[in-house]
């Protein structure tokens, strides 16, 4: 998005914080930052590479790596100062390098001002509770140490769920609670990886480290196995989305979120039009390739925190949170159009155009439950299937 569009109170806090990071920039420069220049060269050209690349678990969660445990060995072995600098080299990187969707200016530096605040927490905090002198005794380090990290992702998160909820107009807390809570261990295991691999190397040379790195690649490993056995159990293998039994434990989440928040969410069910007839016509293969075209247009109008399942046959629930009723009509719609614009095309090279049949339902107007909301769309859903047997079917030309 554009910086003139945003809200004029998302702006003010943008400005704010860049400022804020800038003049810490300047500051930790003019204040040892580089007083150990080749640990620092190697260091940030460490962070700037693990940045860019990403460790994918799954098609549906998130991605691993190795970046904070890079940023606070920099704050062990050279001081905040220092380790600002890295933070906002890494910031950099993840913004400009490897990247799928160009970064705006000011995401890139309001993201590279984040990181150098939540560096400077993390090592004032560690300053503060003694952990500073890695030759200390561990029941001091570790806690120091873990207690740096919670400031780091506190004031990492809380910087990033504000400017979310004020361009979004939703609630900080609510963002940082569906958004940012779960990453919290991510931000722990990397500072106590580098408070290990910084004492090993400390007392007991480089060898240690090699050690160290091959027990971490094993963990990785056998984690990796962990969650590709758990994303299978819960996902279609046809459309690569979330099958019935995730759509149900995800639904149960919301109705909790949305009774505690007092936030109106919206289920969609949709049904493929005709599918019966193609699958029938050319084969089952073109009626794979027909739910992965509808998979595929649901996903290019999903947003980050949108829910798409695929429920069963040729039926698909969305679950909308934050939309009323209104709200999830028109997303409806849009996806109704992406999928129009999509044809399949048959064996001998002519268009099959494809719709779909889509109801809605609203929480708590609708239902309480995701019973009682399924049930609501599955109604409306099959009302709009019959009309629209009733119209006559444009072709591709005329679409």
């Amino acid at each position: 998005m554009n910086f003139a569009a945003l809200p004029g109170a998302a702006r003010v806090y943008i400005v704010a914080v860049i400022a804020a990071g800038g003049a810490l920039a300047s500051w930790s420069a003019l204040h040892g930052a580089f007083n150990s220049p080749v640990k620092f060269v190697a260091l940030l050209a460490a962070s700037v590479i693990i940045a860019t690349v990403k460790i994918e678990f799954t098609a549906a969660s998130s991605t691993f790596s190795l970046g904070y445990a890079v940023g606070f060995a920099s704050l062990l072995l050279l001081g905040p100062g220092a380790a600002v600098w890295i933070a906002m080299a890494s910031a950099w990187a993840q913004c400009s390098l490897n990247v799928k969707v160009r970064t705006t200016w000011y995401q890139a530096a309001f993201s590279m001002s984040v990181l150098a605040l939540s560096m400077e927490a993390a090592g004032l905090t560690l300053a503060r509770t003694g952990g500073t002198a890695l030759s200390g005794p561990a029941d001091i380090v570790i806690p120091s140490i873990m207690a740096a990290s919670l400031a780091y992702f506190v004031v990492n998160s809380l910087l990033m769920a504000t400017v979310i909820a004020l361009t979004t107009a939703r609630a900080p807390i609510q963002v940082w609670d569906r958004e940012f809570l779960w990453g919290a261990p991510n931000y722990f295991v990397g500072a106590l990886v580098a408070t290990v691999a910084v004492q090993s190397a400390t007392r007991f040379g480089i060898t240690s480290v090699v050690l160290l790195v091959a027990l971490l690649f094993l963990t990785f490993r056998l984690y990796n196995m962990y969650v590709r056995r758990l994303d299978e159990a819960l996902t279609d293998p046809l459309t690569r989305l979330p099958n019935r039994r995730s759509l149900a434990t995800h639904a149960e989440t919301e109705i909790a979120r949305a009774t505690r928040g007092g936030q109106p969410f919206a289920i969609v069910m949709a049904d493929v039009n005709r599918f019966k007839q193609i699958n029938d016509t050319y084969g089952h293969q073109k009626g794979d390739e027909v739910l992965g075209i509808i998979a595929d247009g649901f996903r290019r109008n999903l947003r980050p925190y949108d829910f798409c399942a695929r429920y069963a046959g040729d039926e698909f629930v969305l679950i909308l949170p934050g939309c009323t009723a209104e709200m999830a009509s028109h997303r409806a719609e849009m996806i109704a159009t992406t999928i129009a614009e999509s044809p399949l095309v048959l064996p001998n090279g002519d268009y099959s155009p494809l719709s779909v049949s889509l109801g809605v339902a609203a929480f708590p107007a609708d239902g309480r439950s995701y019973e009682d909301l399924l049930a609501v769309a599955d109604a409306r859903m099959y009302r709009r299937k019959a009309q629209s047997k009733q119209e006559p079917v444009a072709s591709a030309e005329e679409r």
